[in-house]
């Protein structure tokens, strides 16, 4: 017991020194703003591939809860806003709305463009090949994710519609169903989380990596998120940082829900290099 938590600390305490040396907070920042820029692209391609299922607007209303619940109503109306202006189809005939396609899905691809370039920093790889091939991988890889995040939506709209058919079953025969019925769906979300964040560390970097090496890195980036997205909503809101801004107040939120999560997931980054060196194929 004494060696397993002498060895997290020492893979948490290299994971920090990493964090600082690979001047993550600079990556993060970078992140943020690209996330920023791309959030509305991203929510109308996954808001698309839900509602092939579920219906546009259900898989909308969906996603606009999740939004409202870790950005507030504000900022989730400026989504909202974005997204009607997203879909809404150019005129003009054939080609402006290819074009229009083209530029949704570069936009959309772009914040995992700069998400690559941090990973690589961390595990300290050089891209491989040239320039253009190299961009034409990460597009389609990044393009490939956010394909993956429409399907979680979708697998996250069928367990919560299970979920909820199960509900009055649940309820009638378990004096504490509400309960039973909400750690059912917080797990089934935690479950969705770390497959993405396991997905993203072991697709992205230029790197060669096994699932071993990634997983224990994404279960512990998942719960530094679940926690800190709590967090970080008591703090936008304790804070009052909307209301100091006016007009402006919601993007703002956005972009500093955006910074904090990605410095999360950079520390989660860290713990995963730190994990496949120590445990992983890279102790070998």
């Amino acid at each position: 017991m004494h060696r397993a938590i002498t060895n997290a600390w020492a893979m948490v305490r290299e994971a920090v020194v990493g964090f600082v040396n690979d001047n993550a907070l600079s990556h993060g920042a970078a992140i943020a703003f690209y996330a920023t820029t791309s959030l509305a692209p991203i929510l109308l391609i996954v808001v698309a591939i839900a509602g092939l299922a579920f219906g546009h607007e259900a898989a909308q209303a969906a996603l606009s809860a999740q939004i409202t619940g870790m950005m507030g109503t504000e900022s989730a109306n400026i989504l909202q806003t974005a997204l009607k202006s997203a879909s809404e189809k150019p005129s003009g005939g054939t080609w402006p709305a290819v074009i229009g396609i083209i530029t949704l899905l570069v936009s959309a691809s772009g914040v995992f463009g700069e998400i690559q370039q941090s990973l690589n920093m961390i595990w300290k790889v050089e891209a491989q090949g040239s320039s253009l091939s190299r961009l034409v991988r990460a597009r389609a890889v990044s393009l490939g994710l956010v394909t993956a995040l429409g399907f979680m939506l979708l697998v996250s709209l069928v367990a919560s519609a299970a979920i909820s058919a199960l509900g009055n079953l649940i309820n009638a025969q378990l004096p504490f169903g509400t309960l039973v019925l909400g750690v059912i769906n917080a797990v089934v979300s935690f479950v969705l989380l770390a497959a993405i964040f396991a997905a993203i560390f072991k697709i992205l970097p230029d790197r060669t990596l096994e699932w071993r090496d990634v997983w224990i890195g994404a279960v512990v980036t998942a719960a530094l998120f679940t926690l800190g997205k709590s967090l970080i909503g008591w703090y936008i809101g304790s804070s009052a940082v909307a209301a100091s801004y006016g007009a402006a107040g919601g993007l703002l939120v956005i972009l500093l829900w955006a910074y904090y999560s990605a410095e999360i997931f950079l520390f989660g980054a860290e713990i995963t290099r730190a994990y496949s060196i120590r445990h992983g194929s890279r102790s070998d």
